[in-house]
């Protein structure tokens, strides 16, 4: 493997993102969403007018944060040429096929090793509302499914008895 194209083929890719970046910049990202329609209020204009404006902006915030990214991988890639361990895959330490290399020059895995790596479920945690849910002893729930009888009777056409409830006194039948 040449380095020396290598990094040559690095800092040239490094240049266009950053190019990228600056044109992106130069489109309005900096600048408030009024500021960059031209808009004077954003409250009579159609909503699907400000969704598109707000897509379209989302989309250019994504592009400059991937190029970013990818801006970080190259230096970090030029910094592995200068102390000698550019294309050693990061996981399994075994060298990086010239192919990828090329395709990708600031890869830091192997094939084998991204394959299996995106294979891998990401392991997201529960939710912290299960852990509470889990803390409710089935007693609690019970009594919570009484209460909601006790005061079905109040906004239901059915008649206590045809549950096994106690009838209505005259004040809560006028309620019902």
């Amino acid at each position: 493997m040449d380095l020396r194209k290598m990094r040559q083929r690095l800092e040239e890719e490094k240049i266009r993102l950053l190019k990228r970046i600056d044109s992106l910049n130069k489109t309005g990202l900096a600048a408030s969403l009024r500021d960059s329609t031209g808009e004077l209020s954003l409250a009579d204009n159609n909503p699907a007018d400000i969704g598109s404006e707000v897509f379209e902006r989302s989309k250019d915030f994504a592009f400059r944060e991937d190029n970013k990214i990818k801006i970080k991988a190259i230096d970090d890639a030029l910094a592995k040429i200068e102390n000698g361990s550019y294309g050693k895959c990061e996981i399994c330490g075994q060298q990086i096929s010239l192919k990828r290399l090329e395709a990708i020059p600031y890869t830091t895995l192997c094939y084998a090793c991204k394959t299996e790596n995106e294979q891998k479920a990401p392991s997201f945690g529960r939710p912290i509302e299960e852990e509470v849910i889990k803390r409710i002893s089935r007693q609690a729930l019970a009594d919570d499914f009484e209460d909601a009888w006790q005061f079905e009777p109040r906004t239901s056409n059915l008649e206590p008895r045809d549950y096994g409830g106690e009838a209505l006194t005259e004040e809560e039948q006028d309620y019902s």
